[in-house]
């Protein structure tokens, strides 16, 4: 356990209030000093659980209640992305009960409770993917500190909610930070470091050994300057209100930024107010979406029925019976078209078939008529010495009738 959580904490690029930073840095100090965490189980405040509430719902028939039960997921403390022995709730497992609580029908919608500094910059996107997938909309609550890598993952949530004016918001940056020697160090007692790279590797860990010397210019380029753009790039998207001097990596309060990186300043019921709100906006626009789709699907049944649009209502529809035997008829006629069709289809192909007759008996025709010429020729210059124009006759005779018989195919 030991070694994984300080490969965690020493091998990521972080998005961490200042302030965050210093109160875990005497406990990095302890862990490389050899302090041992103790197996615990998760902090109570970041256990997950469902608030209850009974809410008014308005129908034709009067006014009835309606319980609602809204999933409430803590995010509390430094982020990082696997779950640690020492209490640490991933963001891996954390977006796994955020999931799994929207496929339970009984779920109206989520809060994500956020009091957190932000931690590694690798923890974010596998919680802000599990944002996205949920059909159910999620509220961010603040409850003292939404900072950094908190405020990127907060950012994706359909509303954000700040508990006071003094709550602590934005942070907005990214930063590293490198402990070690340089590549060569030789102590006042004599004792020397070294660090050699084969000639082939001469770019191999180029960043942290300039860096160790005084040059940031190689980690800024590859490392810290990429993974604030993509930082930058995401508030801009789900916060569109958001101001350039937002932007820069300050800290506000809640006051300051209501409207660009906050919605507003409430209470926790004002949040839960908000699931309800937004889980019923969502399911008008639900099915609104599905009216739409299948307005598209249906065209030819509305025209069958003489409608512009069917009454659906939580995906499903009804017909009278008149409209049904409009729907029968419609199949009927459309079944006899059908019969038609086949029909015209045999027939224009028999009737290929007979123009393809023709074809061949116009050609023996030709042939024959060709024939009957030539030898009519030759019968012609034989009569010039006979005198006997009785042949001559009847080969025109029998000329005219094959060419009277070309003519009527």
């Amino acid at each position: 356990m030991q070694y994984s959580f300080i490969k965690e904490l020493v091998t990521s690029t972080w998005a961490i209030d200042a302030l965050t930073m210093q109160m875990y840095a005497p406990i990095l100090g302890g862990v490389f000093a050899g302090l041992h965490f103790d197996r615990e189980p998760t902090d109570a405040d970041n256990i997950p659980y469902t608030y209850n509430i009974k809410a008014h719902v308005k129908q034709d028939d009067g006014d009835t209640s309606k319980f609602h039960q809204i999933y409430v997921q803590p995010l509390r403390g430094i982020m990082m992305k696997r779950s640690t022995e020492s209490g640490i709730t991933g963001t891996e497992r954390i977006a796994e009960y955020l999931l799994d609580a929207d496929q339970n029908p009984e779920i109206t919608g989520h809060i994500l409770l956020i009091d957190s500094g932000g931690g590694q910059t690798g923890a974010v996107p596998v919680l802000a993917d599990a944002i996205q997938k949920l059909t159910k909309p999620i509220v961010a609550f603040v409850d003292g500190m939404m900072c950094s890598a908190a405020m990127h993952a907060g950012s994706y949530c359909n509303r954000i909610i700040a508990s006071r004016n003094t709550d602590s918001i934005g942070c907005i940056g990214t930063v590293v930070e490198l402990s070690g020697f340089p590549k060569f160090n030789k102590e006042p007692d004599g004792y020397t470091r070294v660090r050699i790279y084969a000639d082939a590797s001469s770019e191999k860990n180029e960043e942290y050994e300039a860096a160790l010397t005084g040059d940031f210019k190689l980690i800024k380029e590859r490392i810290l300057n990429p993974a604030n753009q993509r930082f930058i790039a995401d508030i801009k998207a789900n916060r569109p209100n958001v101001m350039d001097e937002h932007l820069k990596g300050r800290t506000f309060t809640a006051a300051e930024v209501t409207g660009t990186l906050i919605d507003s300043i409430g209470d926790f019921q004002s949040a839960v107010e908000a699931v309800i709100e937004l889980s019923k906006s969502k399911k008008k626009n639900h099915n609104s979406k599905n009216m739409t789709k299948n307005k598209t699907k249906l065209t030819a049944l509305l025209a069958c029925l003489a409608l512009t649009e069917l009454a659906i209502e939580d995906g499903q529809t009804s017909l009278n019976e008149q409209q049904l035997e409009a729907i029968d008829s419609a199949l009927l006629a459309g079944s006899k078209v059908e019969d038609e069709l086949a029909a015209a289809k045999l027939n224009l192909q028999q009737a290929n078939t007979d123009i393809n007759e023709c074809d061949r008996t116009i050609k023996t025709l030709n042939e024959k008529i060709a024939e009957l010429e030539k030898s009519a020729g030759a019968a012609s210059a034989a009569a010039v010495v006979d005198d006997e124009p009785s042949e001559i006759n009847l080969y025109a005779n029998v000329l005219n009738e094959l060419k009277s018989t070309k003519k009527t195919i």
